[in-house]
């Protein structure tokens, strides 16, 4: 099976984080009235629910494509490599061999008399740490030559083309693309790209693309006859594992899991993706964004959280967020208590005031309908010394023993304590047992 430079100890860290995952959106969610529903069931990414994973991933990319069309722009695939020093190893007669260029090595080349070659042996590689207050920086030593770093080298690297006059000097409307990043057999990652731009730009940008990228590090194609096929094969190739009856996480799927690597993006063309979310699926992305410019939808933020706070179209309401595990509401509280400035959830466009927060201290309030509700930080939301304050406050009598083992572990994973993690399958015995 094919590794992609993944070490043992990696694969293993990459299986340990999948299952944490997995177990914390099985045991998580939110609530709606008297029900709880578990994150699971409706978060889509690589491993849960692959198949809605891979249909919005469909849905970006031929919403991408057709808004070209429409536009009558040209495609350009572009596919874009390192420079040998981000490349671990590298291929020779089928086989990877170390790579004397790499910039991070752990290998040195020495000859051997006795079978009249070079060979490489694992050495530690000294060298002088620039020191810049008050930490030592390592940006540029040979820890910089990381999988997840080179994703961000091909990121920057793009950048400089993005922000070239070739490109810049389009209209934002008629120039677009879409890319996906996968790992070489090395694990060093590339990027597979599909740009769509006026005809008339086709010549000044392959010249851009040729002066930032000569080979070998891009190849570049203009006869590609169905892009979105085209590119959406390498997509689909780093997820063959999740799909089917019989699905089994391979090193592929843990290269991206273990790295934080995303496969796939695209051009800031239409809405964000949360509002598609959140609207899950009653519109498609070119439509929203057709109503949204249009000003048919409303979209509102809350400026304390920046988060979503409604969504309304010319029907009313269509997106609201349910307010979840709260503590009681304090109805009776003495109003001339809240003195101070109100921060207020306000709509995108026009500033329309929606709800009103207040704080004080570390005291955080809500106003809904002339009703206070005061809201309470959850145990990972605080920070270590808020922390450690509260887990001291409560007791195993005073909580519910679940949330206890929750917060008991949060302490140790933090390291503000010391102890064994309490289970949480049985949290009643685990706090009886601690």
């Amino acid at each position: 099976m094919q590794n992609y430079g993944l070490t043992e100890y990696q694969i293993k860290k990459a299986k340990e984080k999948l299952e944490f995952n997995k177990d914390f959106m099985r045991r998580n969610g939110v609530q709606i009235d008297d029900k709880i529903i578990p994150f699971a069931d409706f978060v889509s990414n690589s491993y849960l629910n692959s198949n809605r994973y891979v249909a919005e991933l469909q849905h970006r990319a031929w919403s991408v494509y057709e808004y070209a069309e429409e536009k009558g722009l040209k495609n350009i695939f572009l596919t874009l490599t390192l420079p040998s020093v981000w490349h671990k190893s590298k291929t020779f007669k089928g086989k990877l061999i170390p790579n004397e260029k790499f910039g991070g090595r752990t290998y040195i080349k020495i000859y051997t008399k006795q079978k009249k070659r070079y060979k490489f042996i694992n050495a530690k590689v000294i060298q002088d740490i620039p020191f810049k207050e008050p930490i030592l920086d390592f940006k540029e030593t040979i820890d910089k030559y990381t999988p997840r770093n080179a994703s961000k080298e091909l990121s920057k690297m793009l950048k400089k083309f993005f922000d070239d006059r070739s490109y810049k000097s389009i209209e934002k409307s008629d120039r677009c693309y879409f890319r996906v990043t996968e790992p070489h057999k090395n694990g060093t990652p590339h990027i597979h790209m599909s740009l769509f731009v006026p005809s008339d730009n086709i010549k000044p940008i392959l010249k851009a693309l040729n002066r930032f990228f000569p080979a070998p590090l891009s190849e570049i194609e203009i006869e590609v006859r169905n892009p979105v096929s085209y590119l959406m094969k390498y997509v689909l190739k780093s997820l063959d594992d999740l799909r089917g009856k019989d699905a089994k996480i391979t090193n592929l799927t843990l290269w991206y899991l273990y790295h934080g690597i995303s496969r796939f993006y695209t051009s800031r063309t239409f809405v964000s993706l949360e509002v598609y979310r959140k609207l899950n699926g009653m519109y498609t992305l070119r439509d929203l964004t057709k109503d949204y410019l249009s000003e048919e939808l409303s979209i509102y933020i809350d400026t304390t959280t920046n988060k979503i706070a409604k969504i309304e179209n010319e029907y009313g309401i269509i997106y609201t967020p349910k307010l979840v595990n709260w503590y009681d509401k304090l109805v009776d509280v003495d109003h001339t208590y809240l003195e101070g400035e109100f921060e207020t959830i306000y709509r995108v466009k026009d500033k329309k005031p929606l709800q009103t927060y207040y704080e004080k201290g570390d005291e955080r309030y809500i106003i809904l309908d002339g009703i206070i509700t005061e809201i309470k930080k959850k145990p990972y939301q605080m920070k270590n010394y808020e922390l450690n304050n509260y887990y001291e406050s409560i007791s195993i009598n005073s909580v519910n023993p679940h949330h206890y083992a929750v917060t008991h572990n949060l302490m140790l994973d933090r390291g503000l304590i010391v102890g064994e993690r309490l289970k949480l399958d049985d949290a009643h015995e685990a706090v009886e047992i601690f």
